[in-house]
């Protein structure tokens, strides 16, 4: 059982406490239940309740005993039934298409007619129209004649984990990769037959269908050399996971700690590597305002979050605008925001309308679920604002 010293620091951090002001939503009011009732007599209330966390670590960061609150809160969801919670079929379905490309790529392309179809008759703010939206471009084929297995470049090997946003979603970060390492010493290598990471399925604490993503991943990267580039930022901290994954398995945990060595996150590969944008340095009379947005998975667990200022920063180009009570959470949460829809457009508009009051060009982040939340949010507000992924906008700067 837990430590908790009922402090209550857990409360001044957490985004959905922030919005509900309900106690059973912090950490203590989570670990006080388990404590009390134990997970034997869980009804529809206690599972609702452990499904309203984000799973952020923003709680974890700042526990003066240090306990680990999302693996308890997992472990908490593991003993419930798929279809049980909130929204649950809705989740329940959406795991079950990242778990699969061929439903992944039938329902993209089903979306994508849709959009061309319906687009223009939705009315403007209509949520079926912005997620429409997100299916426009074409599909990345890992296995096709542009990117295929052979490496991109001359150089040393670079394996890269594209996520599933990545390859259904959001192509172009890939074409921005390339061009940001044209110039590099590296060479590109796509894996034939990779999976979801495995967070949605792990979050949800369907933990043997995380493994089962996780022992895919595993093996397609021992066939490749080199680090293991990851451009977003919840797929680079649950593969950095996966030792905790397999935890006790003498089989597969010596290989998910191979694997989690050679993981780097792009910012601080490009960050690390001193890999150069082509106008970078070049100074401008009018500065491009970038809103950066921290992942939580960054955030909190990783040292990894000022790489991406920095990459920022020496375009000469850029000016990063900063909140003033500093970053925070989106609430996208994964499918947090299909189980709690409302809490999680409530942190977002929150967000958004502060970040709009400091003027930006552009809000950029390497996680493809904040890019998704952020278009979201912007779109709702009426807003014209950019979003784009860090690689798409360093490769915006670089261009003659």
């Amino acid at each position: 059982m837990s430590i908790c010293a009922k402090c209550g620091a857990c409360a001044t951090v957490c985004p959905v406490f922030h919005v509900s002001g309900k106690e059973s939503h912090t950490a203590r009011g989570k670990l006080h239940l388990l404590e009390t009732f134990g997970l034997e007599k869980s009804s529809s209330a206690f599972i609702d309740i452990f499904s309203a966390c984000l799973l952020c670590g923003a709680c974890s960061d700042i526990c003066s005993r240090q306990i680990a609150i999302s693996k308890e809160l997992i472990a908490a969801r593991s003993s419930f039934s798929s279809l049980t919670g909130p929204h649950a079929y809705e989740k329940y379905l959406a795991r079950k298409l990242l778990d699969s490309p061929e439903r992944l790529t039938g329902l993209r392309l089903l979306a994508k007619t849709c959009g061309k179809v319906l687009g223009d008759k939705l009315p403007l703010g209509s949520g079926l129209r912005l997620r429409l939206a997100l299916f426009q471009g074409d599909v990345l084929s890992i296995n096709g004649e542009d990117h295929n297995r052979e490496t991109v470049f001359d150089g040393t090997p670079l394996a890269w984990f594209p996520g599933c946003s990545t390859r259904y979603l959001f192509p172009d970060i890939l074409s921005s990769c390339k061009s940001l390492l044209a110039d590099s010493s590296f060479s590109l290598q796509f894996p034939e037959s990779l999976a979801c990471c495995g967070l949605a399925d792990w979050a949800a604490g369907d933990l043997e269908g995380a493994r089962d993503n996780a022992r895919t991943n595993i093996e397609a990267m021992e066939e490749t050399e080199g680090p293991i580039l990851v451009t977003c930022a919840s797929c680079f901290a649950h593969l950095k996971k996966y030792p905790a994954v397999f935890e006790g398995d003498t089989h597969w945990q010596p290989r998910a700690e191979e694997m989690a060595l050679r993981v780097v996150e792009m910012s601080a590969f490009l960050e690390n590597h001193d890999v150069k944008n082509r106008r970078q340095g070049t100074e401008c009379t009018q500065k491009l305002r970038v809103f950066y947005h921290d992942p939580c998975h960054l955030r909190h667990g990783s040292e990894t979050m000022d790489k991406s200022r920095q990459q920022l920063e020496k375009t000469g180009r850029i000016e990063v605008c900063e909140l003033p009570d500093g970053p925070r959470c989106c609430g996208q949460g994964g499918l947090f925001h299909v189980a709690h829809p409302e809490i999680s457009a409530s942190i977002r508009d929150q967000l958004v309308h502060d970040v709009l009051a400091l003027n930006p060009d552009v809000v950029t982040s390497t996680c493809s679920g904040c890019l998704m939340q952020w278009q979201q949010g912007l779109a709702a507000a009426g807003s014209k604002v950019k979003v784009l992924h860090l690689a798409q906008l360093l490769t915006q700067e670089g261009r003659e």
